[in-house]
C-alpha cells in the first residue's frame, strides 16, 4: 500500500507555473484527445513524447520542459547582466523574433527575453553550441547548426540570402552570417585583378564584373578602385563557356586587365570580355543575351542587331534617337526596311524598357502596325467637294453632323474644342450647338502608340483632366491609355527629335536627364529634350509646347516666345503685365514692335488649355476633404486654404453647408493627385 502511494507521488509534480498537481503521461496512457493537445511551454505537440498534464485545466508540459531550469546563469545569450529567469510570457523572444505566450527566460534586469525552445537550442553546449570570432565584428559569433523553424526566417547579413541550414549568430545585435560567408577570408588575389591584393569589405558598391550597383559583401583593392561582389568571386566556374542563341558560334570568357570595347554595343568594358573566335568579335557578358529583332517606340518599323555595316552602308550614320555618330566598326541597330536608314545605338535601343522583342517578323503585323495611325476619328463622310475633301462628317466626340468651313469674324475669338487653341485655319463646325473643331484636330488617329508611352492610346473628349507628360490641366481632346494615364494634343503631337525656335542644333528626348530645365527652372523629373552639343540646354515638356506666338490683351500684336534675354539693361527684366521681376534665363514672350514682355504664365493666362465650365465635377480628390469638388467661377468670398479673396476659378463642395471653396492653385500646390 505505502509502495503505490509513493508512485503515485513519484507521478505527480507541483510546477511553479500551473496552481494544480501534474500529472505524468506515458504513451499508453495518453488518451488520443491529449496526444493532440499541446505544451504550455514550447507550444508544440505532446504526441510521442512522456509529459506531465493537469486534465481539469488542459494544462500540459513535455518531461524536458517542466525540468528547465528556474534560473539560467552567465548565457553568451545575454553577457551584460547575470540572470535569466524562467517565465511565463509573451514577450517578444529577441533571438526568433516570435511573441507567443509560452515560457520565455527573462532577465531579471532587463527587458532582454528569450523563448525555451531557443535556450534549449543555445544551451546544448556539446552539440550545437560553438563560438567563433569573426574579424568583420566587435562581438563574438554563437554557431548553430541542424537548424529549426525559428531561426530559419532571418536572412544572412553579407549576402542577404535566407539562412537555411547553419549560421553564426552574434547574439548582442542579432548579427547573422552563413557558415560559408563567416569562414571567407579576409584577403586574396583574383585573376581579374593580379596587381594587387584584394581585401573584404562590405557597403554599397558597383561591380566591375557583373556592372551592377548593390549592397554586398565584396573584395576591394584601394590603390586601383576595383570592387568585386561575393557573387562573382564565388562563381569562377561560370567563366567557362558561353553561349548565344542569336549568334550561330560559341562566345568564350577571357579576363583581363585592360579596358576593351565591346562589339556588339560600342561601349567600353572592363576585367571580363567574351570571344568568338570565328567572327573575330569581343563582347560584354550582358551583350551575349542581346535580342535579335525588336519594335522601339520611337520608330514605326522592327529594327535588328547587328555586329558590322554592309559596304554600301559603310558612310556617316547618326542615330536616331540620341542624335550622336554611330560607328560603323561597332553594333547597333538598324531599321528592317531596305529604304528607311534609321539606326540606333544598341543603349539607346535598349532605353528604358520602351521596346517590345519579337521572335519571329510578321509582314501582317507590321503592316498593322502602320495602319494604326490611319484610323480616323471621324466615324462616317456623308459629303465630300471635287477636291476629295469631307464637307460634312460624323465625328466620334459630338451628336451632330459637323460642317467643314474656313472663315471666321475677325473679332470672333472661338477656340477649337479638342486643342483650345484659337481657330484661324480650316475647321469643322456644328450648325446646332457652338462647337468647333480644326480639321487637323478632326482628322486624329482614335488610336495611338505614342513615342513616350509602351501602352496603345484612345483619344477621347474629357472635360478636365492633367496631362502626365506637360502636368497642365487640360480640356478637350486626351489620348489615354487603359491605366488612366493621359497625354494631352500638345505632348502627343512631339517628336522625340524636334528643332526649337532660337535654338540652332536638333534637340533630342533624354529619359535619364533629371536636372534643370532651362526654360522655366523646374527639376525635370520625367526626362527632357537636350542638345547634344550644348550640354546646358534642357527643355521639359511644358516648356517644348508653349505656343510659339500668343496674343495677349496688353498688345496689339503677336508676342513671340524667346528662350532667353538677351537685354544687357536689367531693368528689362520686368513682365509687363504682373509688373514682377522675370529670370532672364527662363523662357518668356517679347513683343519686337512695342518691347513688351511676358512671363509664360501672364501671356498665356493661368488655365489656356481648359475651358471652365461651372459645375463641372473635378476628377481628382482632396486629400483634406471627403466629398468631390466642382468648378465655380467666383466674384467673392475667401479661399479656405489661403484665406486670400478669389481672383478667377476655384473648386467648391456642394455637400458642406457653409460651403467649402478652394482656390484651384492652392489644390495643386497643397496636395497629391489621387486617381
Amino acid at each position: 500500500m505505502e509502495k503505490e502511494k509513493e508512485r503515485e507521488k513519484a507521478e505527480e509534480i507541483l510546477h511553479f507555473s500551473h496552481p494544480h498537481s501534474l500529472v505524468v503521461f506515458n504513451d499508453e496512457e495518453q488518451s488520443e484527445k491529449s496526444k493532440e493537445a499541446h505544451c504550455s511551454a514550447c507550444l508544440e505537440l505532446l504526441s510521442g513524447r512522456l509529459s506531465f498534464g493537469c486534465g481539469e485545466c488542459k494544462f500540459y508540459l513535455h518531461k524536458n520542459c517542466a525540468e528547465a531550469p528556474p534560473e539560467i546563469s552567465d548565457s553568451p545569450f545575454h553577457r551584460k547582466h547575470l540572470t535569466l529567469a524562467l517565465r511565463l510570457s509573451s514577450i517578444l523572444c529577441d533571438l526568433c523574433k516570435e511573441t507567443s505566450l509560452m515560457f520565455k527566460y527573462r532577465c531579471t534586469s532587463c527587458p532582454a527575453a528569450l523563448d525555451i525552445k531557443c535556450a534549449f537550442l543555445l544551451h546544448n553546449m556539446d552539440e550545437d553550441f560553438r563560438e567563433f570570432k569573426y574579424i568583420g565584428h566587435e562581438h563574438p559569433l554563437t554557431f548553430f547548426e541542424n537548424l529549426k523553424d525559428e531561426l530559419k526566417r532571418v536572412d544572412c547579413h553579407w549576402c542577404q540570402k535566407p539562412v537555411i541550414d547553419s549560421v553564426y549568430v552574434c547574439l548582442n545585435c542579432r548579427f547573422y552570417l552563413h557558415k560559408q560567408c563567416a569562414r571567407l577570408p579576409t584577403q586574396l588575389y583574383h585573376p581579374c585583378h593580379r596587381k594587387h591584393l584584394l581585401y573584404l569589405e562590405d557597403g554599397f558598391l558597383v561591380c566591375r564584373l557583373c556592372q551592377r550597383d548593390h549592397w554586398s559583401l565584396f573584395y576591394q583593392c584601394l590603390p586601383c578602385k576595383f570592387d568585386i561582389d561575393i557573387e562573382c568571386v564565388r562563381s569562377r566556374s561560370r567563366f567557362i563557356f558561353e553561349y548565344n542563341n542569336d549568334h550561330e558560334h560559341s562566345f568564350t570568357p577571357l579576363l583581363k586587365d585592360n579596358p576593351f570595347v565591346c562589339d556588339a554595343c560600342g561601349t567600353e568594358g572592363n576585367y571580363v570580355l567574351f570571344i568568338c573566335s570565328t567572327c573575330h568579335i569581343m563582347i560584354h557578358e550582358k551583350c551575349i543575351s542581346l535580342p535579335s529583332i525588336i519594335k522601339i517606340t520611337r520608330h514605326h518599323h522592327y529594327i535588328f542587331h547587328n555586329y558590322f555595316f554592309q559596304k554600301k552602308d559603310l558612310g556617316s550614320h547618326s542615330c536616331g534617337i540620341c542624335l550622336s555618330e554611330v560607328k560603323i566598326e561597332y553594333g547597333c541597330y538598324k531599321c528592317f526596311k531596305q529604304d528607311c536608314n534609321f539606326v540606333v545605338h544598341v543603349n539607346c535601343a535598349l532605353e528604358k524598357e520602351m521596346y517590345d522583342i519579337i521572335d519571329q517578323v510578321n509582314d501582317e503585323n507590321e503592316e498593322s502596325i502602320e495602319n494604326l495611325a490611319m484610323n480616323s476619328s471621324i466615324t462616317c463622310v456623308i459629303e465630300m467637294n471635287q477636291e476629295g475633301e469631307s464637307t460634312k462628317i460624323e465625328h466620334f466626340s459630338h451628336n451632330h453632323n459637323l460642317t467643314l468651313g474656313s472663315k471666321i469674324k475677325e473679332d470672333d475669338d472661338k477656340c477649337c474644342d479638342a486643342c483650345m487653341l484659337s481657330i484661324s485655319t480650316s475647321f469643322y463646325y456644328c450648325s446646332q450647338c457652338d462647337f468647333l473643331l480644326h480639321k487637323t484636330c478632326a482628322e486624329l488617329p482614335r488610336r495611338k502608340h505614342h513615342w513616350f508611352h509602351r501602352s496603345l492610346t484612345t483619344l477621347n473628349l474629357v472635360d478636365i483632366y492633367k496631362c502626365d507628360r506637360c502636368m497642365r490641366l487640360c480640356s478637350g481632346f486626351v489620348y489615354m491609355d487603359d491605366t488612366k494615364y493621359a497625354f494631352c494634343l500638345r505632348c502627343a503631337g512631339t517628336s522625340h527629335t524636334l528643332i526649337c525656335q532660337g535654338h540652332e542644333h536638333f534637340l533630342f528626348f533624354d529619359f535619364k536627364f533629371r536636372g534643370q530645365c532651362s526654360g522655366c527652372g523646374a527639376i525635370c523629373e520625367k526626362g527632357a529634350y537636350r542638345c547634344k552639343d550644348c550640354s546646358t540646354l534642357a527643355l521639359d515638356f511644358a516648356c517644348v509646347t508653349l505656343p510659339q506666338a500668343t496674343r495677349c490683351k496688353c498688345d496689339r500684336h503677336f508676342l513671340k516666345l524667346s528662350l532667353h534675354d538677351e537685354h544687357d539693361d536689367p531693368e528689362e527684366y520686368y513682365c509687363d503685365i504682373c509688373e514682377e521681376k522675370r529670370d532672364p534665363n527662363y523662357c518668356f514672350y517679347h513683343c519686337i514692335v512695342c518691347n513688351n514682355s511676358a512671363h509664360p504664365k501672364c501671356a498665356l493666362g493661368r488655365y489656356p488649355y481648359m475651358k471652365i465650365k461651372t459645375g463641372i465635377t473635378f476628377p481628382y480628390q482632396y486629400h483634406r476633404h471627403p466629398h468631390s469638388l466642382i468648378f465655380v467661377k467666383k466674384s467673392y468670398g475667401t479661399c479656405f486654404y489661403c484665406d486670400q479673396l478669389w481672383q478667377d476659378v476655384a473648386l467648391e463642395c456642394v455637400v458642406c453647408t457653409p460651403s467649402f471653396t478652394i482656390h484651384y492653385d492652392c489644390w495643386d500646390r497643397y496636395t497629391h493627385r489621387v486617381c
